[in-house]
């Protein structure tokens, strides 16, 4: 397969994790020849906490400055719930980059009033308690039940999640409930397009909420991936990776 210069596979990665998530996917896309960029948002992983509250659309605009600087031309993003929103906005705002997009546990509606108010709600707790009861919610609402059933899995999952900074998780809570409703934008996507929902995602989007995203993407697939619940590239790497090469190689061929 060929990969001309100045395309790559973008990662873009889950609330409250960084890029090590895809940690799996990185070692198959180089023994492929595949080129990708994965970023850490800010205050998650190894970047700096950002020094003022952001939006979704900011996070995009660091981003994409950071693919320009690296030469990058066309992307086809990754994105696991947090990661969707930005691929949206990418594709309302900066569509000419993108060659193929893969969507993952993720959902195209805005945080209903209930949700946003959660959100805050947990804000208030992190600045009185700190991260780590936020953090043993997320291992819980996450993960399949398979993962859970995996003592180291489940270790590098929370070294992972404890990564993030207090400040740092404040901020993209913030950016989350405030996003804006990406429904209406699905008809005009007009590039191919792979949505994946874990199918043990009970808690934070079921299938049948990700399925949505496939029913208004015109060339789309939708796959429920086993032994996933909210993060099927670490959960399942190998299914995941199987249909994450076969999608690039159908789009860069």
């Amino acid at each position: 397969m060929k990969i001309y210069q100045g395309k790559v596979v973008l990662f873009l990665h889950a609330f409250p994790l960084n890029s090590q998530m895809y940690r799996y996917q990185f070692e198959a896309l180089e023994n492929e020849g595949i080129p990708y960029v994965a970023v850490d948002y800010p205050g998650f992983g190894c970047t700096q906490t950002f020094p003022s509250d952001y939006t979704i659309e900011t996070l995009t605009d660091i981003i994409l400055y950071q693919l320009g600087n690296q030469g990058v031309k066309k992307v086809i993003p990754v994105g696991d719930s947090m990661g969707g929103y930005i691929m949206f906005d990418m594709w309302r705002r900066y569509p000419e980059l993108i060659d193929g997009m893969v969507f993952v546990s993720t959902r195209a509606e805005a945080d209903t009033e209930e949700a946003k108010k959660a959100r805050y709600a947990t804000i208030d707790r992190i600045q009185k308690e700190g991260k780590d009861f936020l953090i043993e919610f997320m291992l819980d609402a996450q993960t399949s039940p398979a993962t859970k059933n995996d003592p180291k899995k489940m270790e590098l999952l929370k070294c992972i999640m404890n990564q993030a900074t207090e400040e740092g998780i404040i901020k993209a809570l913030k950016a989350l409930a405030e996003r804006p409703d990406n429904t209406g934008l699905l008809p005009s996507i007009n590039v191919p397009a792979v949505v994946i929902a874990g199918e043990d995602d009970e808690k934070v989007t079921p299938p049948d909420i990700v399925r949505k995203i496939a029913e208004g993407i015109p060339d789309s697939q939708f796959i429920t991936l086993k032994n996933s619940a909210h993060l099927p590239p670490f959960e399942n790497p190998q299914d995941f990776n199987k249909i994450l090469i076969d999608f690039i190689k159908r789009v860069w061929k």
